[in-house]
């Protein structure tokens, strides 16, 4: 009885020091390693990894999936350098906005922005969170 005291204390010991994290702070996490990865690949020249992250029926102020691609190779054409400072996520179910500052060498923005703004919006299908755009519609 005294060892089984002890086995029942030591677990209580142990689910109680184990780091619970909740369903939405592993949301705001996949999409905050979303936009280190694309940090990452824009910073490596890899269009194709930043690509990667978007829904394929991505819409964002009339663009598309394949004029997002341009905008990517332009920004790699352009800059040198991206990073993303004060990054806050918004959930909404399957939804999520991003907002954070980002930087294209001098340039800061703060997104989502009027000329931006095309990576801050999130749907989550088939359990993985995916850039769709502001306009994003889910096909029936």
């Amino acid at each position: 009885m005294k060892y089984l005291l002890t086995l029942l204390v030591l677990i209580l010991l142990f689910s109680t020091s184990c780091d619970t994290t909740s369903p939405e702070e592993l949301d705001k996490n996949a999409i905050i390693d979303i936009l280190d990865s694309i940090q990452l690949n824009f910073n490596m020249d890899n269009i194709d990894g930043i690509m990667q992250y978007y829904h394929q029926l991505f819409l964002h102020n009339g663009d598309d999936f394949d004029f997002e691609r341009i905008r990517w190779v332009i920004r790699l054409n352009d800059y040198d350098d991206l990073t993303f400072d004060n990054i806050e996520i918004n959930l909404n179910g399957n939804y999520a906005t991003a907002n954070f500052l980002m930087h294209l060498d001098a340039t800061i923005t703060d997104e989502p922005s009027e000329e931006n703004g095309d990576i801050s919006y999130f749907y989550r299908e088939l359990g993985s969170w995916k850039l769709c755009g502001k306009y994003f519609v889910v096909s029936p």
